[in-house]
């Protein structure tokens, strides 16, 4: 699942290119992905409206539209954003294929989309190609179908059943902020708590592996038992790790794409996560790599260095 870094790349490329668009029309074949409400009054509510902002909340990519409603979406497993110029090909065919012969929508990785909204009118400078009628397009490719996406109102965003329970974000929390929530959590173990979105938002279980090995922290250990210097340094791995991935443009170990239809590159410096078997690579550690479940989710981690607080 894209987590904070893959989220942001997502809001910052959405940002450079749909913003100031005005939606044109929308498509959807999967309506399970629009929430509340129909894909016909979803399209109503859409339609004609221009887009004024993107920002990112926790895993959530929100879409500002003029008129004081805003799109509440999140990527879920295997979702992502694709910015393209694409055409219809037909009422009894796919109906998105990709405008040029070589694009996005080559791509495998790219090739399950579900949701289009066209943006403003048909780009005359297309019209000798082949599909007539390209035009500037975001979609929403999701192989497993299980991308949402909700309309709210931008003013009671702070309460919409997507984004009133997140805590608070990884990135502009204070280290002092950041020991206390996990010092006070009762219950549970630090893998669970990194990836509860209610007390922390943002960080899923690439991030709290890599956040973990940096600190020298046992995923099983007892939140509340946690030195305040160690939290201190899980603080400080957290942030450096989503940073640098943020750098790489994020992770695509697993499905993440960028709006360009590219793979980040921060698989190829993962220090824990999907390490399993691998001699740890912190400085004077000879450590083997291991994996358990905590709480139904993989964790990769180094018996060697991390320390077990319970």
């Amino acid at each position: 699942m894209p987590e904070l870094p893959e989220v942001e790349t997502t809001v910052r490329g959405l940002r450079a290119r749909v913003v100031d668009q005005t939606i044109a029309g929308f498509w959807c074949d999967w309506p399970l992905m629009i929430r509340y409400i129909s894909v016909k009054e979803f399209t109503s509510k859409v339609k004609g409206a221009k887009i004024i902002g993107v920002r990112r909340r926790g895993k959530n990519i929100i879409i500002d539209l003029k008129g004081g409603l805003s799109i509440v979406a999140h990527m879920k497993m295997t979702g992502h954003f694709l910015v393209g110029k694409y055409a219809r090909t037909g009422p009894n065919v796919r109906p998105w294929e990709p405008a040029l012969k070589v694009g996005p929508l080559n791509n495998p990785h790219n090739r399950f989309v579900h949701v289009v909204f066209e943006l403003g009118s048909p780009t005359s400078h297309l019209a000798k190609l082949e599909l007539r009628g390209a035009r500037l397009c975001l979609a929403f490719s999701d192989m497993r179908k299980f991308g949402k996406m909700a309309l709210h109102e931008t003013k009671n965003l702070h309460t919409s059943k997507e984004l009133g329970h997140l805590g608070p974000e990884l990135w502009e929390v204070k280290a002092s902020d950041f020991a206390k929530i996990f010092r006070n959590k009762k219950g549970g173990k630090i893998k669970q708590a990194l990836l509860d979105q209610t007390l922390l938002a943002g960080v899923g279980n690439i991030y709290s592996d890599e956040g973990l090995w940096f600190a020298g922290i046992h995923p099983l250990s007892l939140p509340g038992k946690i030195p305040e210097n160690k939290l201190g340094e899980l603080y400080r791995g957290l942030i450096n790790v989503t940073k640098a991935s943020l750098k790489t443009g994020g992770d695509s170990m697993s499905d993440y794409r960028n709006v360009e239809g590219l793979g980040g590159k921060f698989q190829n410096f993962h220090k824990a996560y999907k390490q399993t078997g691998k001699k740890c690579v912190k400085k004077g550690c000879d450590g083997m790599m291991k994996r358990i479940v905590v709480g139904a989710r993989s964790s990769h981690f180094c018996p060697k260095h991390q320390t077990l607080y319970v």
